[in-house]
């Protein structure tokens, strides 16, 4: 059976147009309301945008999502098949998490209460070891 790469090539396509959505929503405030205001009271608040978190959000997930897209163009037709399922299950737990998540520290335990990118960094950073295992796992033993 020949393997069909429209699926990967799209996946890494939109993986690309994602990272690039995210860099321009953080940079646009960075670099263009955020830049006249350095460091003043304004600052933080203009980092504490919604654009700007979304933007970090984004930026995380999709690089794991891009740290293991090149492995997918190697493995099976079924194999990616039962990835992109594991994937798409994967990214909307994260969402999910990340919905219910506060956007700052509160209380008195602010060492311990996880912010929305704390969860974005602690879901991209398992996502890539546990897809490349099962990447492995399923295309041993479906070979």
């Amino acid at each position: 059976m020949k393997k069909k790469y429209w699926w990967r090539i799209y996946l890494l396509a939109f993986g690309l147009v994602i990272i690039s959505i995210s860099y321009i929503l953080k940079n646009k405030l960075l670099f263009g309301i955020c830049n006249n205001i350095y460091q003043t009271e304004k600052y933080q608040e203009c980092l504490d945008n919604e654009a700007y978190t979304l933007g970090n959000i984004l930026m995380i997930l999709t690089s794991a999502l891009l740290l293991v897209s090149p492995f997918l163009f190697f493995v099976r037709d079924e194999v990616f098949k039962k990835w992109l399922w594991f994937a798409l299950v994967w990214f909307g737990t994260a969402i999910f998490f990340i919905a219910i998540t506060p956007e700052y520290h509160a209380g008195i335990f602010e060492m311990m209460n996880p912010t929305k990118e704390t969860v974005s960094m602690f879901f991209g950073i398992l996502f890539v070891p546990i897809s490349l295992g099962k990447l492995a796992w399923d295309s041993r033993r479906t070979a």
